[in-house]
């Protein structure tokens, strides 16, 4: 009888772990302005392996909400697809190895028209079904849980050259800067008035992340420093 317990604790536990979730998505809500005027906006994300070994997974794209005449399309390590891609590939499923990440990014081409777009992204361990986690994509929108003060957010100059500030500070606590790759460069405290110094950093392209007080992602913004 006791060998029969220790039999059913050890599949509950097997079945527990197969069960945990270990991948994450930063941020996991995106919210960006789109210029009509441009040929593509970007959201940026990143899809993390937290776990403990190797995953393969595949993203699903689901539009639920875009105007009329623009397009979606989807961007991580191994490619960018077409417009009418709503699923990674079966050849270029991703596979990150324990603590790896990749950006999972929103391409949205307006095609020189105004409106608006609500795109939700999927990933799913394609060995753990139970092992997934979803992003949502906003663009010209405003999530109901967001104050919209927000939306009044900017970063300027940019291109900046030796530091950038923020048009509003409303509920921004720290401002952090990311390489294209995720890697976290620059931690800044916020406070009004502030210049966030570049001097250190490199000419390239960096994402630029406004957090609030709870450590959640207010709004990314892509930064260029010459």
């Amino acid at each position: 009888m006791k060998q029969i317990l220790l039999s059913i604790i050890f599949l509950l536990f097997i079945v527990q772990l197969s069960a945990q979730v270990t991948l994450s998505l930063s941020p996991d809500l995106v919210m960006t302005d789109v210029d009509a005027t441009e040929f593509e906006t970007v959201a940026h994300s990143f899809i993390t392996n937290r776990g403990t070994a190797s995953v393969t997974v595949r993203w699903k794209r689901k539009v639920e909400d875009i105007s009329m005449g623009w397009q979606s399309a989807i961007c991580d390590i191994n490619a960018c697809y077409s417009v009418e891609t709503d699923s990674t590939p079966s050849e270029f499923l991703l596979t990150l190895s324990a603590g790896d990440s990749s950006m999972l990014d929103v391409h949205i081409r307006p095609g020189g028209l105004d409106g608006t777009a609500k795109i939700k992204v999927t990933v799913v361990d394609v060995n753990n079904p139970e092992n997934t986690v979803t992003g949502e994509y906003l663009f010209n929108q405003v999530s109901a849980a967001v104050d919209v003060k927000t939306e009044g957010i900017r970063i300027f100059p940019n291109p900046a050259i030796d530091y950038f500030e923020l048009s509003n500070y409303d509920r921004v606590d720290q401002v952090v800067v990311y390489n294209l790759v995720g890697q976290e460069i620059r931690r800044y405290n916020v406070f009004p008035g502030a210049k966030f110094d570049l001097n250190a950093l490199q000419r390239d392209i960096y994402l630029v992340r406004v957090m609030d007080r709870r450590q959640k992602v207010i709004k990314t913004f892509r930064l260029t420093k010459r």
